[in-house]
């Protein structure tokens, strides 16, 4: 069954024993932060903040984090069994990402119940964090979902693009001119006109899901692959200041327009990012002028954090890692690479270091998996990692040997293709081949590593022909039932 609302998914949240309300006064300033990053290391629940400092009165005052910070979360928010492992995570969004389940526009909703515009706009009426020491100021765009539309096709995006408070009504933000919003962006300024922008806080979670996946949706949005993850169509709203589409559940909304001039972006930056280093040196950014807010009675700041490191985790990486791999495996089917068997993206990565498990079926195989992958426009495979069907990519040590012993760099099975399209948030880049705009999007080296047995060496006729000797550590079948057979004999139990 389909949660209605961010208000159902706390319930459920609470049922399951998931979820822990935290009523000590908490400072929305580094403290809050610090709290969540100590929880997300522990692998702890879900958090609903109700008494944060500084804002008994405000609009709002409750604060949720983590809903999905978890495998087992992840599972509940899809309607999966808890214990359900990545492999079929995987294959459930691949899946569900094939077909679409119609939005429906609804008259009103929830979300209407409070509407401020023009000069009593005030986003510091919520409850947003400083989250890390380092950070520009107070990120109020995190899990948030930013919808904009193409004034050409009227195709509405949504995304997630990190954004800060600018003035109590503006939202300087990091969109970058490659990403979906920051091509419709691209297209109003070419038009000269601003472009209107809403984002949305707190909903179902498979908002968040889907806007911070890279999903392609020409002729539909994110809100079709959010009714098929989900189940049961969308109820969306018009907003009140433009023709864009928002959830009539959510618990906030905020409209405004982008200009198209440079002269009206503000400072932002920099940010604890996915890397977790900190990313996006301080500079002019496109800016959210706020015209007008939105909000149910009494709501609940949706936010996150970022960033993982050995040790040190993010919320988003417990379904990036599934989502981000169905994307890139059905990506390869649609471009019609025959026979890849898996995708997985480990979660520490973030879609940086992506492995690939192909049935392989002739000389070049790997490499039309890389050119499949390094044509997108998506930041896709910095480093990839192509295996055999044998190797389970799941299975770190596995990798690792098929490394060690199945790639030989003078027979090209290292191969590195320069000047691609990358992560402006990478911070192995030097700065210049950061600025997105200036050069439209950052530079990357990507590189593939061909794990797959070369097809150019030569069969060893003393193995039956075959290119790799069998493998030693296999035990011989019949001595294998023998000792099966006398185990207990040998003193084990």
């Amino acid at each position: 069954m389909a949660l209605r609302d961010l208000r159902e998914w706390v319930s459920l949240l609470e049922e399951k024993g998931e979820l822990k309300r935290i009523q000590a006064e908490v400072d929305w300033n580094l403290e809050l932060g610090a709290i969540f990053r100590k929880v997300l290391n522990e692998r702890g629940p879900a958090l609903l903040f109700e008494n944060i400092k500084g804002y008994k009165g405000a609009w709002c005052q409750r604060f949720f984090c983590n809903g999905v910070g978890s495998r087992r979360r992840v599972n509940l928010a899809l309607g999966l069994p808890p214990d359900t492992g990545y492999r079929e995570i995987v294959r459930f969004f691949k899946e569900r990402f094939s077909r679409q389940i119609p939005s429906e526009l609804v008259p009103t909703g929830p979300v209407k119940e409070n509407i401020v515009r023009g000069g009593d706009v005030d986003l510091f009426q919520f409850p947003v964090p400083k989250w890390h020491h380092l950070d520009g100021g107070r990120y109020i765009n995190t899990s948030a979902g930013v919808v904009t539309r193409d004034p050409d096709t009227g195709e509405l995006n949504v995304g997630t693009y990190r954004g800060m408070i600018g003035k109590k009504n503006s939202i300087p933000a990091l969109i970058v001119p490659g990403q979906h919003g920051g091509i419709h962006l691209g297209k109003y300024q070419a038009r000269g006109e601003a472009a209107p922008v809403a984002v949305v806080y707190g909903w179902d979670p498979t908002l968040f899901m889907v806007s911070s996946t890279p999903v392609r949706h020409k002729g539909f949005s994110e809100y079709e692959l959010m009714g098929s993850l989900r189940a049961a169509s969308v109820e969306l709203v018009k907003c009140e200041t433009s023709d864009l589409l928002v959830p009539a559940t959510a618990e906030i909304v905020v409209e405004g327009k982008i200009s198209p001039s440079p002269q009206d972006y503000e400072m932002e930056g920099p940010f604890g990012e996915y890397t977790g280093y900190y990313g996006g040196m301080r500079s002019p950014k496109p800016t959210i002028q706020v015209e007008c807010v939105s909000f149910r009675n009494n709501p609940i700041f949706r936010g996150t954090l970022e960033g993982t490191s050995p040790g040190r985790w993010a919320e988003n990486v417990h379904f990036v890692c599934a989502s981000f791999s169905a994307v890139c495996w059905q990506l390869l089917e649609q471009i019609g690479v025959p026979n890849v068997t898996g995708v997985w993206i480990p979660p520490v990565t973030d879609s940086t270091t992506i492995r690939v498990q192909i049935k392989k079926i002739y000389r070049g195989h790997a490499k039309q998996v890389a050119n499949a992958l390094w044509g997108t426009n998506f930041y896709f495979a910095k480093n990839l990692i192509v295996v055999d069907d044998d190797i389970d990519i799941y299975d770190d040590e596995a990798i690792e040997w098929a490394l060690a012993y199945r790639t030989n760099a003078t027979m090209g099975d290292f191969v590195t293709f320069p000047g691609t399209i990358g992560s402006n948030l990478d911070p192995s880049l030097p700065l210049k081949d950061r600025d997105v705009y200036r050069y439209g999007a950052a530079k990357w080296t990507r590189v593939l590593m061909d794990a797959t047995i070369n097809w150019e060496l030569e069969p060893e006729p003393q193995f039956g022909g075959k290119r790799y000797p069998p493998l030693s550590t296999d035990i011989d079948p019949e001595v294998a039932g023998l000792v099966a057979k006398r185990w207990r004999e040998y003193g084990f139990s």
